[in-house]
């Protein structure tokens, strides 16, 4: 995940965006929680990484610093994030999203009958 926090603050710099801009974009208070993720100190919410993608004008892949073969074929740009967020979270959140899933297929199951 360092490479994700060097990107940042790379791309943040490369834009010419101060810390206080970026944190407005994307939903933080003010830049000492900018500071705080450049330098890794803190843990970027899954959630959040799309939004700083956004902000930087880049892609979630690229900016967690993978910027090899696209193996997502014709996905949509949304679905690519899922994927992405999905990867990059930790055993415990994606046992939680199978589960969702799984339940939604049940739910699904039982409003077609």
């Amino acid at each position: 995940m360092l490479e994700l926090y060097i990107n940042i603050k790379t791309l943040r710099k490369q834009l010419k965006m101060t810390q206080t801009e970026l944190a407005e974009k994307t939903g933080y208070s003010d830049r000492s929680s900018i500071t705080k993720i450049e330098k890794g100190e803190v843990d970027i919410p899954q959630s959040k990484i799309a939004l700083f993608a956004k902000a930087l004008g880049t892609t979630p892949r690229e900016l967690m610093g993978n910027t090899g073969v696209d193996y997502f074929g014709d996905l949509s740009d949304d679905e690519k994030i899922l994927i992405e967020c999905y990867r990059s979270a930790d055993v415990d959140l994606q046992n939680t999203v199978r589960r969702l899933l799984a339940y939604a297929e049940k739910f699904k199951e039982v409003q077609d009958v």
